[in-house]
């Protein structure tokens, strides 16, 4: 079996594999967002029960802004936010696993890797993970995005090789 087979071959795997965490993190958004809701339609029975349990929860590890609320003895505002966010990042999340699932699908299905249309979902997703990565280390995400653009800067070039490759035929 040749390179090209054993590159399509893979390229089905990680499509179908793609596809398959977009439609997790779809439902994990989908489960965050109903939590949003039942907390937000419960929030003044909550809020009046004894928060005892909750005092001795660490939020600082459900970031800043849901650290502030809980520091403030807004728990189940604190619990909003952070599924707020997560809705947030689930969204992203499943976002670039459709650009990344449809990035291998043509290639799983087209004469060449190098297309076009493949830089242009290969940008798609080097913004949204490289916001992704910037959210938690600003050194990593300028890293990953360095790496990205480089990434990217030799697919253009691959699709141009590729284009004078098909001109000469």
């Amino acid at each position: 079996m040749g390179k090209l087979e054993d590159m399509k071959r893979a390229s089905r795997l990680i499509g179908k594999t793609g596809k398959i965490f977009q439609i997790l993190f779809g439902i994990l958004a989908g489960i965050f967002l109903i939590s949003i809701f039942v907390l937000s339609a419960l929030r003044n029975t909550l809020s009046t029960m004894p928060a005892a349990s909750l005092t001795d929860f660490d939020f600082s590890h459900m970031g800043y802004f849901a650290g502030k609320l809980a520091g403030e003895g807004r728990f189940i505002d604190a619990c909003i936010v952070f599924l707020i966010f997560g809705v947030l990042f689930s969204m992203v999340v499943t976002v670039i696993m459709y650009f990344i699932a449809r990035i291998f699908n043509k290639i799983y299905h087209d004469y060449s890797p190098f297309l076009p249309e493949i830089v242009k979902d290969l940008k798609v997703v080097s913004v949204l993970s490289t916001l992704l990565i910037l959210q938690s280390s600003i050194g990593f995400g300028v890293i990953a995005g360095f790496i990205f653009w480089g990434i990217i800067r030799l697919y253009e070039y691959g699709c141009e090789l590729q284009n004078q490759a098909d001109e000469t035929l």
